[in-house]
């Protein structure tokens, strides 16, 4: 475990990533930059990076400003341009597409299923444009993410059968505090594809959430994922920005 502080400003947050530490073998750390960042900020940020092998660094709204003198001060590299966005649920949005066959799971186990079908669902990564990490580790990050996921009360499931075998699943958590569930993974088996899965799986997200109170679904996806970026616009979600995305090996 990292034994570094957090930071946070107005500006700018700075955290220790004890889980990409742990997976990746390297000491990271996350920057997020939520304004323009001044120059006095900018050293502080540095300072705080060189403590660390390997900073993801976040520059929401894709600010022009920002990504100057992350291009001018650092070597980091432009890995990924994320695409968020926003579906608010109320009783209007509700979908036709639930089904008995899609269930609602806290705490799922362990099951081999869902990870296979995470072994084999994700082709798009900011994790496999960094020559730096070793590449079996990045090609198995989501099946490890999804295996992390078990047993997790914090963690939610949405778990869709066909033929009395899993067909697709969704993970997600919620923030009860704001109101949001955010969407963190979904992926369908490839025998299943082309049958609405992924929007039965969305319909039924929308329908726990709304019955627990949430008001809204946020999801990120990576700009050149077009087939995701169409299921989302198809599932009713709106653009709610763009970030781009960093990693930054302070030395290399």
């Amino acid at each position: 475990m990292n034994n570094i502080s957090k930071l946070d400003s107005k500006t700018f947050e700075l955290l220790p990533l004890d889980w990409d530490t742990d997976y990746f073998g390297v000491k990271s750390a996350k920057v997020v930059l939520k304004k323009k960042i001044s120059k006095v900020e900018q050293d502080r940020i540095l300072n705080y990076c060189h403590k660390f092998h390997f900073i993801t660094i976040s520059n929401l709204d894709n600010n022009n400003e920002n990504n100057v003198w992350i291009g001018k001060r650092t070597k980091a590299f432009l890995t990924d341009l994320n695409i968020q966005f926003i579906k608010h649920i109320n009783i209007n949005t509700q979908s036709s597409t639930i089904d008995k066959f899609t269930n609602v799971y806290n705490s799922f186990p362990k099951n081999k299923d869902v990870l296979r079908i995470a072994q084999k669902a994700f082709l798009y990564s900011r994790f496999f444009n960094d020559p730096y990490l070793p590449k079996e580790k990045a090609q198995s990050i989501y099946l490890h993410w999804t295996d992390c996921a078990f047993n997790k009360p914090e963690k939610y499931f949405v778990i869709t059968e066909r033929n009395d075998k899993i067909a697709g699943y969704l993970l997600f958590f919620i923030n009860f505090e704001k109101r949001y569930a955010t969407i963190e993974l979904i992926a369908v088996d490839e025998i299943f594809r082309s049958q609405s899965i992924g929007k039965s799986l969305i319909a039924k997200l929308e329908f726990f959430a709304f019955k627990k109170g949430i008001k809204s679904i946020k999801v990120g996806t990576q700009v050149d994922n077009v087939t995701a970026v169409r299921f989302y616009n198809a599932c009713g979600f709106q653009y709610a920005g763009c970030s781009s995305i960093y990693h930054y090996w302070p030395g290399r």
